[in-house]
């Protein structure tokens, strides 16, 4: 009689890495972004601060619109650097972990 047998467990083949470390450069890349874009309105504003008209005032409308666009969407992806670092986190760590099935042949103890 043939007494073959299997049975199939995930088996992890390498070591959990963490990449919390990484949050921290996404937000360096963020601020410095942020920076960028203080500049830059700083700048809108320091070349019309004297000017008026109907095409300036637009202008600086406009501009106010996108400062505020910009902030938020900083903050939004301030916000999600978190979530998408641990999802990563979860994903590798699921490469990491494969299926096995071992099959072994159960010897007749009979004597």
């Amino acid at each position: 009689m043939d007494n073959v047998k299997s049975i199939t467990v995930n088996e992890k083949l390498l070591s959990r890495e963490d990449f919390s470390h990484k949050k921290d450069t996404l937000r360096k890349y963020a601020e410095e972004i942020s920076n960028c874009d203080a500049d830059f309105f700083a700048l809108t504003e320091k070349i019309f601060l004297d000017e008026k008209g109907e095409i300036v005032e637009e202008m600086l409308t406009k501009t106010k619109q996108l400062q505020v666009w910009s902030n938020n969407l900083l903050m939004e992806t301030n916000l999600r650097i978190s979530q998408i670092v641990n999802r990563f986190d979860e994903q590798a760590d699921e490469m990491k972990t494969q299926k096995v099935t071992y099959t072994y042949r159960k010897l007749d103890q009979t004597s």
